[in-house]
C-alpha cells in the first residue's frame, strides 16, 4: 500500500504534501507547522508506515513527550485508533502505552524488541531518561533508561510549554550522539513557535547547514483546507473586568466575569474559558455554576485524579451548548473548536496557542476572543502574575491592545521575539553522576526537577486510602495510575506540613520497609508519590485538589480498583522468586541462558556483548546458593501444609511466599558478582560480566557499601547488602557436566582504590565503546532474560 492510501486508511483524511514528505528520507530536527494542520498525524502515521515496511533505520520505539497530562490521554486515544487500523500491516502489532505513574507493568518495558508508542509528560519521560523516574519503583529505573535512550525516536510536542525541558532534551540528544547508543536514537521538536536557537546548547549543535526543519511548502499553502484554517477570523475584544489582586486572591468581583461569559455564550455552541491558575479556575467554576442555569459547566485542570479527569474531559467533545473552564491543560494539542473564547492575559506564545482552540477549522463567521486583563501591584505580585512574569504579561498586553483580530494570518504577521531565558543546563558530569541509583546515607536522591520543570512548576503525586486513623501498613498496595493526583510542590508542602491536626502525608521508605510521615524537616520532593488518609480530605471530584480548607475536611471518596496491586517495592523484595513451584538453581540458570540466547539473537548483539550476556546469565544467580538465601526459601510459610522441599538441592524458586532474610538487605546478586570476580582475572571483560550480574535487579550497581541499619558482623569483618567478608558458597551444579565453586567471598572491592568495585564500574561507564547508554542496555538485557525465565516458570506452575 502506498503512503497516501495508508494515511487515509488510518486517519480518514488525505494527507497534506508536507505530511507525505515525512514518509521517507531522514527525520527532521524541527517541525515548524501552524496549529491545527495535523502535526501529530504527520509524524505518527509516517512512523507507523516506515515500521510496517521494516525500515531498520527507523527506531522501533516512538516516544511522544508532552507538557501536560490532558494531552497524553488525547494523544494516546489517537494512536490507539491508528494502530488498530494499521494492525494488518504488522506481523506483531505495536503497543500503545501511557506513562502516568503508579503501579503498572507496561508492555513496552517488558517487550523492548517489539514496536511501541510510548506517550507521557515531560515529567514522566525525562525523569526516566535521567535515571530518576517519577512515580515508579526506583529499582526499575535502569530498564526504562535503557529502552528510552536506545532505539527510540523522541518527539517533543508543544515545546513552547516545556520550558527548561527543551534545553535538557537537546542536551540528552547531544550526549547520545557523543557517547554512543546501542541503537540509533533521534529527537524531533515540534512547535509553531519554537525558535531554532533553543535547540542549540553546549553539547547539541547544528550541522553545517543548520537544523533540518520541516515546514509547509507551496503545495500545502495552496490546499483548500489549509487556506480555510489559516484564513479563519477571530474578532478580539477586551473583557470586563480587569482582575486585580483582590479578585484573584479572594474571588471578589468574579460575578462580573461570570456574567460577561454567560452573556457572550451562544446557544448550542462551546464557550471556552482559560485561566492561568487552578485556584482562580475553581472559584470561577463555582460562580458560573450559580448563574449558568441549564448551560452545562465543566472544570478542567491538571489537579484531578485520572479517573475524574477523564470523565470531565468528555465534555470537550460533547454535543450541544456548554461552558468549559480550564487552565493551561487546554492550551495546546487539544482538538476542539470553540465559537467563543475567554482567556486571561498570558505570554504571547501561550495566548496564540489558546487562540488556536477557537474557530480552529474556520467554520464560524462570528467567532470571538475576549482577553481578560491582569493588573499586578508590582513585579512580585505572585497572586496575579504566577505562573508568569511581569515582563511576559506586559509584552502580551502591548500586542493585544493593538489588535482587533487574532486569526492565524494576523498572528503570524506579529514580529515577536522570545526573551532569552537562562535555564539550568544538564552537563555531562551531571548525566554521569545520575547513572548510579544508590541513595545517599539519608535516603535521598540527586534532584533532577530543575532539569525538567521550572522551580515553581514541579509536582508530586498524592493518592488517598482509608487508613482509619492508623499508620499505613507496610503491605499497602501500590497506587494505580487512575488514583494519582498531581499537586504542585508548594501546595503539597502546605498540605502535608502546615497543620498536623488537619492533614498529614506519608512516603514509603524502601530500606526501612515502612511508611514514614512527611514533615517540615523532610518535606515533599518533586516526583514523589505520597499517601494521604482519605478521611483528611483535600480533594473534591468536581473541583480536584483543594488543599487545606478553612473549615472541616470532607472525606475523599475512594476509587474502586479493578484488581489489587502489589505492595510497594522494597530493598529486600524478590517477588519473581515465588513462582508457585519449586525450581532448582540449575534449572533456572539454564532457563535464563536460553532466554539470553533468544534476546541476543533478537537484537543481533555484537559477538563480544553476546559473550558477556551469556556468561552473566550462567552466573547471575550463583549467590542464591548462599545459606541466607536457601534458609529463606526452605523455611515454610506460617501455617503451610505443603511438604518440605529437599534441603540437599540448591533452589532458586519457591512454591510459597515467606521472603524474609536472616540478614537485613541481603542481595544474592552481590554474592554472585563476588563469586564471579574470584574466578576471573582483572580486565574489562570481567568487569562487564560482573557488573551485569550485580545490576540485574537494579539494587546493586555502581556503589558498593553497607546500608543504614544493616546488621554488622560482631567480629568487625567487611559487610555490604547482607554479604559478609569470608562467606562461603558451596559447590553449585549447573548440569551433569558443569559445576561452579566452592567460593569464599571477598568484599575488599568495596574499599576505594585500585581494583575497587567503583573503579571497575567507572571503567565501563566511561569506556568509549560503552558509555552509560550502552551499559544500561546490557544490564537490562540480562534482567529481561531473567524476568522472562521467571515468567515461564510461573506459567508452568499455574
Amino acid at each position: 500500500m502506498g503512503y497516501v492510501d495508508f494515511f487515509q486508511a488510518l486517519t480518514g483524511a488525505v494527507p497534506y504534501p508536507y505530511q507525505c514528505a515525512l514518509s521517507e528520507g531522514g527525520w527532521p530536527d524541527l517541525v515548524d507547522v501552524p496549529t491545527g494542520l495535523g502535526k501529530t498525524a504527520a509524524i505518527g502515521v509516517a512512523w507507523l508506515y516506515r515500521r510496517s515496511l521494516g525500515e531498520a533505520d527507523t527506531p522501533r520505539r516512538l516516544v511522544w513527550c508532552l507538557p501536560m497530562r490532558s494531552l497524553v490521554e488525547q494523544t494516546h486515544a489517537a494512536f490507539s485508533a491508528w494502530v488498530e487500523k494499521a494492525a494488518e500491516h504488522f506481523e506483531q502489532v505495536p503497543t500503545v502505552n501511557m506513562l502516568m505513574g503508579g503501579n503498572q507493568e507496561l508492555d513496552w518495558a517488558q517487550e523492548p524488541e517489539r514496536d511501541a508508542v510510548i506517550i507521557g509528560t515531560q515529567d514522566m519521560l525525562l525523569s526516566r531518561a535521567l535515571m530518576r523516574g517519577y512515580g515508579m519503583s526506583r529499582y526499575a529505573w535502569p530498564m526504562h533508561y535503557a529502552w528510552l535512550h536506545n532505539d527510540a525516536l523522541w518527539v517533543f510536542d508543544e515545546t513552547q510549554l516545556m520550558g527548561v525541558s527543551v534545553p535538557t532534551s537537546a542536551q540528552l540528544q547531544g550526549f547520545r550522539d557523543r557517547l554512543g547508543t546501542a541503537r540509533p536514537t533521534h529527537s524531533i521538536w515540534m512547535s509553531a513557535t519554537l525558535s531554532a536557537r533553543d535547540l542549540h546548547t553546549v553539547d547539541h549543535r547544528p550541522g553545517d547547514e543548520g537544523w533540518r526543519t520541516h515546514r509547509l511548502g507551496s503545495l500545502d499553502e495552496a490546499h483548500d483546507a489549509v487556506r480555510q484554517r489559516t484564513g479563519a477570523t477571530k474578532a478580539l475584544h477586551k473583557a470586563p473586568p480587569t482582575l486585580t489582586r483582590d479578585v484573584t486572591k479572594n474571588g471578589e468581583g468574579l460575578e462580573e466575569l461570570a456574567a460577561a461569559i454567560l452573556d457572550a455564550h451562544i446557544d448550542d455552541s462551546l464557550t471556552l474559558v482559560v485561566l492561568n491558575r487552578v485556584s482562580r479556575a475553581q472559584m470561577l467554576f463555582e460562580e458560573l455554576q450559580k448563574v449558568a442555569g441549564d448551560v452545562p459547566v465543566t472544570l478542567l485542570h491538571s489537579r484531578f485524579r485520572a479517573a475524574e479527569r477523564g470523565e470531565h474531559a468528555r465534555a470537550l467533545q460533547a454535543p450541544g451548548g456548554r461552558i468549559i473552564v480550564a487552565t493551561q491543560v487546554i492550551e495546546a494539542g487539544v482538538d476542539i473548536s470553540a465559537r467563543t473564547l475567554f482567556s486571561e492575559l498570558a505570554p504571547w506564545p501561550s495566548f496564540v496557542q489558546r487562540v488556536g482552540r477557537c474557530n480552529r477549522y474556520g467554520e464560524f463567521d462570528d467567532a470571538r476572543v475576549f482577553w481578560i486583563d491582569l493588573r499586578a501591584e508590582n513585579e512580585k505580585d505572585g497572586d496575579v502574575l504566577l505562573p508568569y512574569t511581569f515582563e511576559e504579561l506586559n509584552g502580551a498586553r502591548t500586542i493585544l491592545s493593538s489588535l482587533d483580530d487574532v486569526g492565524p494570518e494576523r498572528v503570524r504577521a506579529i514580529d515577536w521575539q522570545p526573551p532569552q531565558t537562562i535555564y539550568p543546563v544538564l552537563r555531562r558530569r551531571d548525566l554521569l553522576e545520575l547513572f548510579d541509583t544508590t541513595a545517599d546515607l539519608s535516603g535521598n536522591d540527586l534532584d533532577v526537577s530543575r532539569y525538567i520543570r521550572e522551580g515553581n512548576d514541579t509536582d508530586v503525586s498524592f493518592f488517598w486510602r482509608a487508613l482509619q486513623g492508623e499508620p499505613p501498613h507496610a503491605e499497602l498496595p501500590e497506587p494505580r495510575a487512575e488514583e494519582l493526583c498531581r499537586v504542585a510542590i508548594g501546595p503539597a508542602k502546605d498540605f502535608a506540613t502546615k497543620d498536623k491536626k488537619k492533614s498529614e502525608a506519608w512516603r514509603f521508605d524502601p530500606l526501612g520497609e515502612r511508611w514514614v510521615k512527611v514533615t517540615k524537616l523532610a518535606p515533599p520532593r518533586p516526583g514523589e508519590v505520597l499517601l494521604v488518609d482519605s478521611a483528611t480530605g483535600g480533594y473534591d471530584p468536581q473541583r480536584g485538589f483543594i488543599g487545606l480548607p478553612k473549615g472541616k475536611f470532607e472525606p475523599v471518596p475512594e476509587l474502586r480498583l479493578a484488581d489489587e496491586a502489589s505492595a510497594v517495592a522494597r530493598m529486600n523484595d524478590d517477588p519473581r522468586t515465588y513462582t508457585g513451584a519449586w525450581q532448582s538453581l540449575a534449572e533456572h540458570s539454564a532457563d535464563v541462558v536460553a532466554q539470553a540466547e533468544q534476546v541476543a539473537e533478537a537484537f543481533e548483539l555484537p559477538e563480544r556483548w553476546q559473550r558477556w550476556l551469556l556468561e552473566a546469565a550462567r552466573w547471575h544467580d550463583v549467590g542464591k546458593s548462599h545459606p541466607v538465601f536457601q534458609q529463606m526459601l526452605l523455611t515454610p510459610a506460617a501455617g503451610s501444609q505443603e511438604p518440605p522441599a529437599d534441603p540437599d538441592i540448591l533452589w532458586a524458586k519457591s512454591a510459597h511466599r515467606r521472603g524474609r532474610y536472616q540478614r537485613k538487605y541481603f542481595r544474592h546478586e552481590l554474592a554472585s558478582a563476588l563469586a564471579f570476580l574470584a574466578e576471573h582475572p582483572p580486565g574489562r571483560d570481567t568487569n562487564a560480566v560482573a557488573y551485569m550480574i550485580a545490576a540485574h535487579h537494579g539494587k546493586v550497581r555502581l556503589s558498593l557499601r553497607s546500608l543504614p541499619a544493616e546488621d554488622a558482623p560482631e567480629d568487625g569483618r567487611l559487610f555490604a547488602r547482607g554479604v559478609h567478608q569470608g562467606d562461603a558458597l558451596p559447590v553449585i551444579p549447573l548440569d551433569e557436566a558443569t559445576t561452579l565453586g566452592p567460593f569464599t567471598l571477598d568484599l575488599s572491592p568495596m574499599r576505594l582504590g585500585q581494583g575497587s568495585w567503583l573503579e571497575r564500574c567507572l571503567d565501563l561507564r566511561d569506556a568509549p565503546e560503552l558509555g552509560p547508554f550502552c551499559l544500561a542496555w546490557l544490564e537490562s538485557l540480562l534482567r529481561l532474560a531473567d524476568q522472562r525465565a521467571s515468567a515461564l516458570a510461573t506459567q508452568e506452575a499455574r
